[in-house]
């Protein structure tokens, strides 16, 4: 077994022939089926039925598929991490939630740009939905967002578990600062992030699970600009702990102790699970070494 056919099983896993395997691979069928059949042989299984017009996977090997592609995946980042300097080159298109925007990215930025100088990247800010839309439609090659992923379509790898917390103006009269129940919250404004943000559902189904309604007073797409609204007492809101203690340090801001705790929210490293680009699940596994997340729900 060698990479080369692990990368040819892949390919003809996805795309469901030899033909097409080999037009990916730049290769021919003859030599797309001989991997194939030298992968069989030292595994003793038959990994596809050749029965039917489109090849169809068999039971074993759709559970070694996912190994196969944790193995190529290591390799490429091996060979990205030792390789040289000018090996890797070309347009890497990200998209990139904001609380990864405004903390460790320029970071991971430098530390790519620093051993591959040739890489360029395109960066581009948006909220989780969308930002997955244009993963599997193919605009964008990779996106740190806003877990978890349930689309068939996409693969991730987890980026750790960040902590929010309920928060309000000191100036806001009569706001309880203890014990704060979801019924009780939920009497004040609140001020929350869009539908298209992963802590909508999140929000939605902790106030449901208290047998209360989820209905923000103000709903914007952008955090900070949640905080500032909230700063000035326009309402609560949940925010970032760590991104806000200057703000609770200065007074602007004030956590409220809420039972139950609002669950900590996984945020994910997302690309195509068919034909994703090898430098995009490079950096993906560098950003699992830089990105500040805790692991841990």
């Amino acid at each position: 077994m060698n990479i080369r056919q692990l990368v040819t099983f892949l390919r003809v896993a996805d795309l469901g022939s030899f033909a097409a395997a080999a037009k990916a691979l730049h290769s021919t069928p003859s030599t797309i089926s001989t991997r194939i059949r030298e992968l069989e042989t030292a595994w003793g299984v038959e990994l596809f039925d050749r029965s039917h017009h489109r090849l169809q996977i068999r039971p074993k090997g759709e559970e070694i598929l996912p190994w196969a592609r944790q193995i190529v995946a290591l390799s490429e980042r091996i060979g990205f991490q030792l390789g040289e300097p000018e090996a890797y080159t070309g347009l890497l298109r990200i998209g990139v939630a904001g609380r990864v925007a405004h903390t460790w990215l320029p970071q991971l930025v430098a530390a790519v740009r620093a051993q591959h100088p040739r890489v360029r990247f395109d960066l581009q800010l948006g909220l989780t939905v969308p930002l997955l839309q244009r993963v599997r439609s193919g605009e964008l090659d990779l996106a740190f967002a806003g877990g978890p992923i349930v689309d068939p379509a996409l693969e991730f790898i987890s980026l750790g578990y960040d902590e929010f917390v309920w928060m309000g103006s000191p100036s806001l009269i009569g706001m309880p600062r203890a014990g704060v129940t979801p019924e009780e919250l939920a009497r004040w404004p609140i001020i929350g992030l869009s539908q298209d943000s992963p802590h909508y559902p999140a929000i939605d189904q902790w106030f449901r699970s208290a047998g209360v309604e989820y209905r923000p007073a103000i709903s914007c797409n952008d955090m900070a600009v949640a905080a500032r609204l909230i700063s000035v007492g326009l309402g609560v809101g949940l925010l970032h702990r760590a991104s806000h203690q200057g703000a609770l340090l200065a007074g602007q801001l004030a956590e409220l102790d809420i039972t139950p705790a609002f669950p900590r929210l996984e945020f994910v490293a997302v690309y195509p699970r068919n034909g994703a680009n090898p430098l995009a699940l490079a950096v993906a596994q560098r950003a699992v070494e830089i990105s500040d997340f805790p692991y841990g729900a």
